[in-house]
């Protein structure tokens, strides 16, 4: 990955990032590339919808609040909702046997075409499922697992 490209992470970064506090490896992570990072506001709605009480929501407003400041929140356009619509498609047509996954996909796609839109590469712990997506749209990905760990 170039070394000043974008960043987007997916939800599941953010949520391990909270569970392990603040001398956790993601939570490190997102710290010290905060600068080269956008948040999707499909993973935003997503952390919002899972913070359940009054602790969960304040952390969740914490952590939203930078990037809605400095204008750094990227919302999938006109056209990545109707790329998404046909991306699913796609694949069902291809792959029959998705019919029942399909619904589980779509925030991932709106992320992965949110994160295309400003050229940035999504992290995520989700690799199976961006993996699949990544067979019928461009876009970058990169695991959590191994992020940073080969050379730019």
């Amino acid at each position: 990955m170039p070394a000043g490209r974008w960043l987007v992470f997916d939800t599941n970064v953010y949520v391990v990032a909270l569970r392990e506090g603040a001398g956790g490896h993601a939570s490190e992570l997102l710290r010290r590339l905060v600068p080269r990072t956008y948040l999707a506001a499909v993973v935003s709605a997503e952390l919002h919808a899972g913070a359940l009480d009054d602790v969960g929501r304040e952390a969740v407003r914490g952590l939203a609040e930078p990037f809605l400041r400095l204008g750094r929140v990227v919302t999938p356009d006109a056209r990545a909702w109707d790329r998404v619509g046909d991306v699913l498609a796609e694949a069902w047509r291809r792959q029959p046997q998705l019919r029942d996954r399909l619904s589980a996909l779509w925030n991932d796609a709106l992320i992965a075409l949110s994160a295309r839109q400003i050229g940035a590469t999504v992290v995520t712990q989700n690799v199976r499922d961006f993996a699949l997506l990544r067979r019928y749209a461009r876009f970058e990905f990169e695991p959590l697992q191994t992020f940073g760990q080969h050379p730019a």
